[in-house]
């Protein structure tokens, strides 16, 4: 039993150090994003229905607040409401003031950020484990502590994806 454990703290300190965040802030934001949300959620009723979608992600407690909702009120009332959660470091709401996309742009989102991410993975140069990538409505959102060459190359090889209609860096830098 105590090999088991030995053998699950040492994977987890392995794969630990392949990135820059810890153990802990990756337990963290499995956290955060939820309680982002539900703060959302609970702001407005508007936002907690299908007149608007909310896509929450949290990467090293900085949280992205993605979508599409029908009013700048209710973008306001939502970047409001996660800025409630104290243990989010950061917020970009970058909500869009628009009618919640269709399965088909949903799904559209999901092969770019499948395509991007396996393109990453092919190139020596990207640190691919390290970036957090996100697609809504076309946008690509790209999340990570890297340098600042790294998220340069990250950038250059998400434009390579045809159908990306915009790229949002929100990086933390190392150097």
């Amino acid at each position: 039993m105590i090999r088991k454990i030995l053998a699950i703290v040492c994977i987890s300190v392995a794969l630990t150090a392949c990135g820059a965040r810890t153990l802990g802030n990756k337990i963290d934001d499995q956290f955060i994003a939820p309680e982002v949300s539900r703060a959302i959620k609970e702001a407005h009723v508007d936002l907690s229905t299908t007149t608007s979608r909310i896509v929450v992600t949290s990467y090293n407690g900085i949280v992205l607040v993605a979508g599409q909702t029908p009013r700048e009120e209710l973008k306001h009332i939502a970047g409001k409401a996660a800025e409630t959660v104290g243990s989010a470091k950061k917020i970009h709401n970058e909500l869009q003031i628009t009618t919640p996309t269709s399965g088909l742009v949903r799904s559209n989102d999901a092969m770019l950020t499948a395509n991007i991410k396996t393109r990453m993975l092919s190139y020596n140069d990207v640190p691919a484990s390290k970036v957090k990538v996100v697609t809504e409505n076309g946008t690509v959102y790209l999340l990570g502590i890297i340098s600042r060459a790294e998220a340069q190359r990250a950038t250059a090889v998400a434009q390579e994806v045809n159908g990306v209609q915009k790229i949002v860096r929100l990086f933390e830098y190392i150097d």
